[in-house]
């Protein structure tokens, strides 16, 4: 039986300083795998031996994982694309490490590419938002999708390109990847998503509506970046900004409408969470909220927000959490 690892399609895990969760992602994509040969990369900027008593157990499991170790920190942006640089294949698939892959998710992402009669420029990844446990169902869909569709990639930035700032969505094809600049997206938390977009401009991109991957969400301190997460919102318009020569100011300006629409960013709800978690307070309100273009009673409330203490929205938290137990649907098998 042949042992070299099939070249239509790579998995990409950029990862940092959670082994754990590293663990249970891997796992989660060797069941999704099977009996193929994929490669599965992993481009690792903890710069110490954090993940390699994990790779070690894993490679016993499944031979074809590359474990790339960065010698300084790379940071999230600069990572995400060496993970994607580092796949051999004609298509990478990115993932956060903390996320999980579905048992059918390999298995219909190569059926979308084999079955092609042209080369796909990007395949587009729906997925579920899950809570932090992996066991409650937040959001059965990032796009409402009922069955598979094409759509021009200028209706997509528009619209739904938010969707992609989540890696595990970006199916990549590679050689048009390599076509896109870098250097004007660097530091702005979404370089993938602009190298995406500058290589995809006229392009026809393929979605597909069955949920393959787990998000994992549900509260702030999980992210890596919760105590930068105005400058990660404010990093898309600066990323779209970088765009304008290519899809023009009002395509990107719907696009970074529709991300904050998405994401609820500036809004008292979005403050709130951000409260429970410490990542709001009354330096970040004075820095981000009371010199922008906001109403007075916005400022007042979001001011307001900043002072109460935490634990105010984390009780709020922990009663929604109730309620969602009681009206969310649970899954198993993917917790850590």
């Amino acid at each position: 039986m042949d042992s070299t690892p099939s070249d239509l399609l790579g998995i990409c895990i950029p990862t940092y300083k959670r082994p754990d969760q590293l663990s249970a992602c891997v796992e989660s994509i060797i069941r999704s795998i099977g009996d193929r040969k994929i490669p599965i990369i992993l481009s690792d900027d903890s710069t110490d031996d954090t993940n390699v008593e994990v790779v070690t157990r894993l490679r016993t499991q499944y031979p074809h994982i590359l474990h790339d170790r960065n010698p300084v920190n790379l940071g999230i942006d600069r990572n995400i694309l060496k993970s994607v640089d580092l796949c051999p294949c004609r298509y990478a698939w990115m993932i956060g490490e903390d996320d999980r892959m579905i048992p059918e998710a390999v298995s219909t992402v190569l059926t979308v590419l084999e079955n092609a009669s042209v080369e796909l420029p990007f395949v587009y990844v729906n997925y579920a938002s899950v809570d932090e446990t992996l066991t409650l169902v937040l959001h059965e869909q990032s796009l409402p999708l009922k069955q598979d569709v094409p759509k021009p990639v200028e209706e997509f930035f528009q619209t739904e390109a938010w969707s992609i700032g989540f890696i595990g969505a970006c199916v990549i094809n590679r050689r048009l990847w390599a076509t896109a600049k870098r250097e004007p997206y660097l530091d702005s938390y979404f370089a993938h998503v602009g190298m995406i977009l500058e290589s995809l401009k006229g392009q026809t991109i393929h979605l597909i509506a069955k949920p393959l991957v787990l998000n994992r969400c549900g509260t702030a301190r999980i992210f890596t970046w919760t105590h930068s997460a105005f400058e990660v919102m404010s990093g898309w318009s600066r990323m779209t900004r970088a765009l304008e020569p290519i899809y023009g100011t009002e395509a990107c300006e719907n696009s970074n409408e529709s991300m904050d629409t998405a994401h609820g960013t500036g809004t008292l709800l979005w403050y709130g969470y951000l409260r429970a978690d410490r990542a709001f307070s009354l330096a970040a309100y004075h820095k981000h909220v009371h010199q922008a273009s906001h109403p007075p009673l916005h400022k007042f409330f979001a001011r307001l927000i900043a002072i109460t203490p935490p634990s105010f929205f984390q009780l709020i938290r922990w009663g929604l959490t109730h309620i969602r137990r009681r009206t969310c649907r649970t899954i198993s098998g993917y917790e850590t």
